[in-house]
């Protein structure tokens, strides 16, 4: 333990306000009601140990890995890199460390222009019995309007896009 508060009174008992650092992890806990200094030490180090031992970090990607590519409308460019614009970390039950599942989730294709390091997409993560986390993600470059054949091309690839979904549903 590298921070805490103690404290005892006849109503509440012992009680104790504590951090705890292991590696790049950190804990706050909170004990009260204890009926002495002695439980308040040994209740105090069990949770202490069952934080670490019973919950995992995950790296998920490190600052500028590329998760995801992402189409650009009217861009000097056709597509950009979704990069993760710090390390990406999630921390999960140890028994549940193998059931983090991922998505990449933008609006898209991405409206030119586009700065480097704009955020443009979100990458959501799913873990069994919590709330999903969403994490940003940056253009890996900037984009500026493309001249007359990109934007050309864009338009070309929607109404293509729209003729093919449409003459899918013909048949």
């Amino acid at each position: 333990a590298d921070g805490l508060k103690t404290g005892h009174t006849q109503e509440a008992g012992y009680g104790l306000v504590g951090s705890a650092r292991q590696g790049t992890r950190r804990i706050v806990f909170v004990v009260s009601g204890l009926p002495s200094v002695t439980s308040r030490a040994e209740e105090s180090e069990r949770i202490v140990n069952w934080a670490f031992r019973q919950f995992a970090e995950s790296d998920l990607a490190k600052e500028g890995d590329r998760i995801a590519d992402a189409p650009v409308w009217m861009g000097n460019v056709q597509q950009i890199g979704l990069v993760a614009p710090k390390d990406l970390k999630v921390l999960t039950a140890a028994v549940d460390r193998d059931q983090i599942s991922t998505e990449v989730v933008f609006q898209g294709p991405i409206q030119a222009p586009i700065a480097k390091g704009q955020e443009v997409a979100e990458l959501v993560i799913t873990r069994l019995g919590l709330p999903d986390a969403h994490l940003p993600l940056v253009s890996d470059r900037d984009v500026s309007f493309g001249g007359f054949l990109p934007r050309l091309r864009s338009a070309g690839s929607v109404l293509l896009s729209q003729v093919v979904g449409q003459a899918k549903g013909l048949f």
